[in-house]
């Protein structure tokens, strides 16, 4: 058997961890072994199947058929089975992963309930983006779950996919189905714990996976009254634990927002923003976030930075409000305020714009494939926003597709269409407008070569001048 077996050294756990679990190893030794793994197909009679994987060791529970092993880590090893009972109903997707706590952690007294909560949690969740889970069981001394089959890689092997599939995948996409699963929980009550790039997984097609909720804990008054808390597990991920959870301070949903930057840094520089350090080492030694690359949209920057606050009271409440800044998902009525913020806002770009040296004129065709990708989104999102009169949105997805590819002809027509629109805003409106103020930052748009003589601008001026 291809040795699969992933192995995490960035969790502290107070119990043993699957590399050196000898019932794991016999299991997986036994699945090297065996011919049913190669053959399981081409076995039709179930009677057939459960005597072959009975003798092979390999049956669990007179159901599961263990096939294959996919990972190990500090809770449990994770293998696909073949689920024999949707066999029987007549399912054709009877595949499924299975994960084994390992001995020493079913031994800890609190182990079955801290499974038991995980499977009932994220049963609870039900999100394109949070791994589905069907049940658990118990098989000897060996307590198991069940959930649907990945195909794909942890967010910590996102380069092998990428190769493996020829693919590149958009990391603000990534970043955003991340957000809107934690977003999710967070609306329901949970907070995850323990959030980290093994913990996220990508699948083949791109759609974004969060595992392990199995340290989530639930926030205060929500979905269970018990005691239990899963602190007394003994497991934390130093690197990307908030400066709370490493105090040893109540959970919030802020501080799995913490690991969401941390891990969405990662993302787009392929560093983590404290070099690897935990919050309390990187808040003594006075660290500042490293520098993301240029062309990272800067609304996700902005995101980023107040994510990574290691501090709670800087920080981002939670994921939901995350996902708000991200998608500039807010209500926004056209009012005064909203035309003066949205010409600021334009002429602030173009006049710095213009200050600073000219951008390089390189072909679309060679910007990188992700380049190319993030500037399609942002203009595809621009023209929404646009089109459904939130203009403010609608420039702010702009903005990042001229940081990514100034002079775009495609950019250079949505921008036309945007100031059509400022136009007729302002004219149904010139009435109530700050005249002083917007004739400062029309003067400011016009230093922008492109916008010097653009109709719609001296339209505006003509209004303004009356």
């Amino acid at each position: 058997m291809t040795d699969k077996t992933v192995v995490t050294d960035e969790t502290v756990v107070a119990v043993e961890g699957d590399a050196t679990d000898p019932w794991m190893i016999e299991l997986a030794t036994r699945i090297e072994r065996s011919s049913f793994t190669a053959t399981h197909h081409a076995l039709s009679d179930l009677g057939e199947v459960v005597k072959k994987a009975r003798e092979d060791g390999l049956l669990v529970r007179d159901r599961f058929v263990l096939l294959d092993q996919l990972g190990a880590g500090g809770m449990g090893s994770v293998f696909t089975a073949r689920d024999l009972r949707r066999e029987e109903a007549g399912d054709t997707d009877s595949i499924v992963a299975i994960k084994f706590l390992s001995a020493s952690f079913s031994e800890h007294p609190d182990a079955l309930v801290t499974l038991q909560r995980e499977a009932r949690k994220t049963q609870a969740l039900a999100h394109p983006n949070i791994v589905t889970v069907f049940d658990f069981d118990r098989d000897g001394d060996r307590v198991f779950m069940t959930m649907e089959l990945l195909k794909g890689e942890p967010l910590s092997k996102l380069e092998n996919l990428e190769q493996a599939t020829g693919k590149t995948f958009d990391r603000v996409d990534l970043l955003k189905q991340m957000v809107e699963g934690l977003a999710y929980a967070h609306s329901q009550g949970i907070i995850h714990s323990d959030l980290k790039p093994d913990n996220v997984f990508v699948t083949s097609e791109g759609r974004l996976k969060i595992l392990d909720f199995g340290i989530a804990r639930l926030a205060a008054g929500s979905l269970t009254g018990d005691s239990f808390d899963v602190s007394r597990l003994g497991a934390l991920t130093r690197r990307y634990a908030s400066l709370e959870m490493i105090r040893g301070e109540a959970p919030h949903p802020s501080d799995d927002v913490y690991a969401l930057g941390l891990i969405g840094w990662w993302l787009f520089s392929g560093q983590h923003p404290y070099e690897g350090e935990a919050a309390d080492v990187a808040l003594e030694e006075q660290m500042s976030p490293l520098s993301l690359p240029r062309g990272v949209p800067a609304r996700v920057r902005r995101t980023l930075q107040s994510a990574v606050a290691f501090e709670r009271s800087g920080r981002t409440e939670d994921a939901g409000a995350m996902q708000a800044a991200l998608s500039s998902a807010k209500q926004r009525t056209w009012l005064l305020a909203s035309v003066a913020a949205l010409l600021l806002a334009v002429s602030t770009l173009w006049y710095l714009d213009s200050q600073g040296p000219p951008a390089p004129d390189v072909p679309f065709d060679q910007l990188t494939a992700l380049e190319q990708s993030q500037f399609r989104g942002a203009l595809a999102s621009g023209r929404e926003h646009t089109l459904g009169g939130d203009l403010m949105g609608g420039w702010q997805y702009y903005e990042e597709a001229w940081l990514i590819h100034p002079w775009n002809p495609d950019l250079l027509d949505a921008i036309d269409q945007l100031m059509k629109t400022l136009r007729r805003q302002t004219s149904e409106q010139s009435a109530v407008l700050d005249r002083t103020s917007l004739a400062t930052t029309v003067e400011l748009l016009s230093a922008h070569p492109y916008l010097v003589n653009h109709e719609d601008l001296v339209a505006i001026k003509e209004l303004l001048a009356h």
